[in-house]
């Protein structure tokens, strides 16, 4: 029984460190309250390791944390034409996980 009980906790735990939040990206909205002529690229990326291939670490919050950055970055700007880049390397013991931002910040027009 105690077996039992391990085993579904270790399945839990498993499948909680496999979900991440969704990140939903502004929109600019098309009524020209944004100036495009000024329009200047911004970027930030965020990464994750997973050890030994199996053990998520900062692994589900990659693009989220990206975002942040961004919104950071752009300040009061609106932020458009998002491109998301994921990439990943071997490291001794796992995987390192990366997830680069690029976009285009507009300032609000006047």
């Amino acid at each position: 029984m105690k077996t039992l009980k391990a085993l579904t906790l270790l399945l839990v735990f498993g499948l909680v460190g496999c979900s991440g939040a969704p990140v939903k990206f502004n929109t600019i909205e098309k009524s020209g309250s944004v100036d495009q002529s000024k329009g200047r690229k911004i970027s930030a990326t965020a990464s994750g390791f997973q050890l030994l291939l199996f053990i998520p670490i900062n692994i589900n919050s990659r693009l989220q944390r990206a975002y942040q950055q961004l919104q950071a970055k752009a300040g009061g700007d609106q932020i458009a034409d998002i491109k998301v880049t994921e990439s990943w390397d071997w490291a001794f013991v796992g995987t390192i996980h990366r997830t680069a931002l690029e976009a285009t910040a507009y300032p609000k027009s006047p």
